[in-house]
């Protein structure tokens, strides 16, 4: 039977959480500004940020173009071991 696990990233989509959060914080953005420039509910910004919010590719690429990092070094920094 193939299936894929259900929680087999949970600590890269929390590492994404954290790291949007340090990220924001560090632009003196908040989470309803932030929501905006990705255009998406706040909520959805608040669940990333818990870790609760799987996103899509082109959502992380919106999220790092408001945050004003490049895409692929935000992807390095979610497997890097240090945030």
């Amino acid at each position: 039977m193939w299936f894929v696990e259900k929680n087999r990233y949970e600590s890269e989509i929390a590492r994404l959480g954290l790291l949007v959060r340090e990220l924001r914080i560090k632009e003196e953005i908040t989470q309803a500004q932030l929501s905006t420039l990705c255009n998406v509910d706040v909520r959805t910004i608040q669940r990333i940020e818990k870790g609760k919010q799987n996103i899509t590719i082109s959502l992380l690429f919106t999220i790092a173009d408001a945050l004003k990092i490049n895409s692929s070094i935000l992807i390095g920094k979610i497997f890097s071991e240090n945030l």
